[in-house]
């Protein structure tokens, strides 16, 4: 209505003697005799500008002279028989979501009494479809279950390959058996040689005044020396290396220096 206002402000409308107009849009001249070339009255239901222009202008000229008629209905639109479309008129559209799937069918007819004859008849076929869809799905994903069920019982009672005979459980192990090697071996014993163990009590073996040399337990500190050798000379001692002092200790040897204690 706006753009066929300015077309009659612009005096772009022409009545003509046999009762067809032409209106001059842009560079283009349309005819109406009565109805309007234009594309947008062959595909379009709503009426086009120009034939509204002309139906104002006429109004218009009815009024300046006095003799305007009751006000008339605008020209009504083409019946969808006539429109010049490659699409029927009338289309209903249906989607149906099956798992992860999608299934879109389109009905067509030339009115809305025969697309709904259309859609009565094929209604019950598409409903057989949708569950033919739905029971097949259900039929894949029981056998996706049955499949990971049969894989988790297999897994089950899959027999357990041991570890070797001799191999230690686990990286603490290792590190366990490699710190026993190395102790001996800092201490100046060799490798494989046990320590002297100390009494299942904790306390100096019974005894008058036994020496902790002849012992290889420090009655001083409670703790198992460890027994060295001279390679040199051949002698042997039995030491414990105390960490708070920094030094080590040879235990209590009553029988030296006049019955006094020696470190």
């Amino acid at each position: 209505m706006r753009k066929a206002l300015e077309l009659v402000r612009a005096d772009a409308v022409t009545l003509h003697a046999d009762g067809s107009a032409s209106v001059q849009s842009g560079k283009q001249t349309y005819t109406l005799a009565p109805d309007c070339p234009c594309a947008d009255a062959k595909h379009r239901t709503e009426l086009c500008k120009h034939t509204l222009a002309v139906e104002l202008h006429r109004r218009a000229l009815a009024l300046l002279d006095g003799t305007a008629p009751a006000p008339a209905a605008l020209p009504s639109a083409p019946a969808s028989h006539a429109w010049d479309v490659h699409e029927a008129p009338a289309s209903a559209c249906f989607k149906f979501r099956v798992g992860t799937m999608e299934l879109l069918y389109t009905l067509r007819g030339v009115d809305d009494a025969e697309l709904q004859r259309r859609i009565t008849a094929t209604l019950p076929t598409l409903q057989e479809v949708i569950e033919a869809c739905e029971e097949r799905a259900a039929q894949r994903a029981a056998a996706r279950e049955a499949a990971q069920a049969a894989q988790a019982a297999q897994a089950q009672h899959a027999p357990q390959v041991p570890p070797p005979a001799g191999a230690p459980a686990d990286l603490q192990t290792l590190i366990q058996q490699a710190v026993q090697q190395a102790l001996p071996a800092a201490n100046g014993q060799a490798p494989g040689t046990p320590s002297p163990a100390p009494p299942s009590n904790g306390t100096a073996p019974s005894g008058a005044a036994p020496d902790d040399q002849q012992t290889g337990f420090c009655s001083l500190h409670q703790a198992a020396m460890t027994r060295h050798t001279d390679p040199d000379s051949g002698d042997t001692w039995s030491s414990y290396y105390l960490e708070d002092e920094q030094r080590y200790c040879k235990g209590a040897r009553p029988t030296r220096r006049n019955g006094k204690n020696r470190r």
